[in-house]
């Protein structure tokens, strides 16, 4: 505890605080004021947001950069274990040897499910054919039950 005698320098705790502790801004008094760096205001904010959504938008699209090279490789890879057993083949027909290769294949599904939105001809056919067929099947159940109704 301080004295009101003692000098103020001399305490070890205040010493101590000085040394440990930093100095601070007496925020409470009432000529204090937010220096401009420290202030804090919509538009600053508004420009914290943009800055944060177009690095998300950065990683986003280096994640999906980092996703298509991978699909790249996988696509070599693929090519290049074709190759490979095509020549394993070769040498297996000139020794006599009978194996079943393994082949990977690409899950179009799980690997472009981006390629579910693209309609081929075929499919519109496929689906005009589908439609038409169960029209009839509408109309021919729209007969035999008018038929029914008028037999009893």
């Amino acid at each position: 505890m301080i004295n009101s005698n003692e000098d103020v320098d001399k305490d070890p705790e205040i010493v101590k605080a000085r040394q440990t502790y930093g100095m601070f801004n007496l925020k409470m008094s009432n000529e204090y004021e937010v220096p401009e760096n420290m202030q804090i205001n919509a538009n600053k904010k508004r420009q914290q947001m943009v800055l944060l959504e177009g690095s998300i938008h950065k990683l986003k699209v280096d994640f999906n950069n980092k996703i298509l090279d991978l699909k790249h490789k996988k696509t070599d890879i693929i090519r290049q274990v074709e190759e490979m057993n095509t020549r394993i083949g070769q040498i297996n027909t000139v020794l006599a040897i009978k194996e079943e290769l393994f082949l990977p294949v690409i899950d179009e599904k799980t690997e472009y499910p981006q390629k579910f939105f693209n309609v081929t001809d075929n499919e519109i056919d496929e689906y005009r054919i589908q439609k038409v067929q169960k029209e009839a099947e509408a109309a021919a159940a729209k007969k035999g039950g008018k038929k029914k109704t008028k037999a009893q």
